[in-house]
């Protein structure tokens, strides 16, 4: 498709001096600022949206089984077992849910947080916060008697390490002739966690679930049962089959559900600054289109002595249409180059910190996908040849005997 010829004539634009270097120059940076910019913001929405996903699923379950209206859920153990037959399901735990206000032993620090009543035999099955323990062990919190494992941000809010203790107050009180009184109860502190999402290292609290029934007045029954899926793709079958084996009687709620809102934002931000940064790339488009259309005036008499000399109009057309496409290439690979050696290294070295109570993360994530390094690829060299065409289809309409005679005048 492109000759010797062809591709010796095209690259003379680059050899050029003055003027039409750096407009050369201006053309290709213009391409690398917008590759450069789509690759590493869609590396960023991608990690956020990944690291989001990761530490929700780290301290909570694929799929949560709930009674419909808030009912005692007394038939747990027989719908924990036939939970257990459906395929795809890994893990499954019943729990107890008690919204509390906890205070650390000296009475002075005080947080809102949620005390979860769980098995410890299966929660390694069910999340993974058995292994993000930084202080305590997880084998210790098995047979400890009213021990409780606690986020490290609450830890740190209380003031409370392993061995001391914490009293929480229940708004489920006992009722009186006075009044509702709140419960309260204490438990000791024997291992501290971190999972890295601020929503449950600040406020997630896990006792056993004897211990939050004795200390909260609950009988034998519990809030739900958590379930863990093998992988993310299943979840919906598994949610399906649930309903089906469980009956309407049962709300199935699945990770993508209870956080539907927060994806689909993140989902349309991506998209919303794919579409503006492209923006940037066709903009450089303009210093193509306007650098093959002073090579187009400079080079007339040039391109009429090639007609002249039998070149036809579609060899004329691909001179300028492999400028613009040579000008896409260089720009979109030092843009790749860049983009991918930004995210690269602001993901191992964690160069952008962020306030974990406002991003519900540490740092700004990067992620790169092949797919988003492809899409910028394509939509950058695709939008150079573009802008190649109205400058390419002048130059092969150019007359060579008007353009001659007025040479000679």
């Amino acid at each position: 498709m492109f000759s010797p010829l062809l591709r010796w004539l095209a690259f003379r634009t680059v050899k050029a001096k003055g003027y039409s270097s750096f407009a050369f120059f201006i053309a290709v940076l213009g391409v690398v600022i917008g590759v450069a910019a789509l690759i590493v913001v869609n590396s960023v929405m991608t990690g956020f949206q990944d690291a989001i996903k990761e530490r929700l699923l780290s301290a909570n379950a694929d799929v949560i089984v709930l009674k419909r209206g808030s009912k005692p859920f007394y038939k747990y153990k027989y719908a924990l077992r036939k939970i257990e037959e459906i395929p795809h399901v890994v893990g499954a735990e019943p729990f107890i849910y008690v919204p509390v206000m906890a205070v650390g032993s000296s009475s002075v620090a005080s947080s809102s947080a949620s005390i979860r009543g769980c098995y410890p035999e299966l929660e390694p099955s069910v999340t993974s916060i058995p292994n993000r323990m930084v202080l305590g062990d997880w084998e210790i919190f098995k047979r400890a008697e009213n021990g409780v494992v606690v986020g490290r941000i609450l830890a740190d809010t209380l003031g409370v390490t392993v061995g001391d203790t914490i009293k929480v107050i229940s708004p489920l009180g006992k009722k009186t002739p006075f009044g509702v009184i709140p419960r309260t109860a204490k438990f000791i502190v024997v291992g501290i966690f971190e999972v890295g999402m601020y929503q449950f290292d600040s406020s997630l609290i896990l006792a056993h679930v004897d211990d939050v029934r004795r200390a909260f007045g609950i009988g034998n029954s519990v809030t739900g049962i958590m379930v863990n899926v093998d992988k993310l793709e299943n979840v919906p079958f598994v949610k399906e089959r649930i309903e089906e084996v469980l009956g309407e009687e049962y709300s199935v709620q699945d990770w993508i559900s209870l956080n539907k809102s927060l994806f689909s934002a993140l989902k349309l931000e991506k998209l919303a600054m794919f579409l503006i940064l492209t923006l940037i790339v066709l903009v450089a488009s303009f210093n193509i289109s306007s650098l093959l259309m002073v090579n187009v005036n400079s080079k007339a008499k040039d391109i009429a002595i090639l007609k002249a000399m039998g070149a036809l109009d579609s060899f004329i057309l691909r001179v300028f249409i492999l400028q613009g496409l040579f000008i896409g290439l260089i720009g979109t690979i030092v843009g790749e180059v860049i983009g991918i050696s930004v995210s690269y290294l602001g993901e191992k070295y964690r160069l952008i910190p962020l306030p974990p109570d406002v991003y519900y993360i540490d740092h700004l994530p990067f992620k790169l996908h092949f797919v988003d390094c492809l899409t910028a690829a394509i939509a950058a060299i695709l939008i150079s040849v573009l802008a190649t065409i109205y400058p390419s289809l002048r130059a092969a309409r150019t007359q060579p005997v008007k353009v001659l005679r007025m040479g000679e005048s």
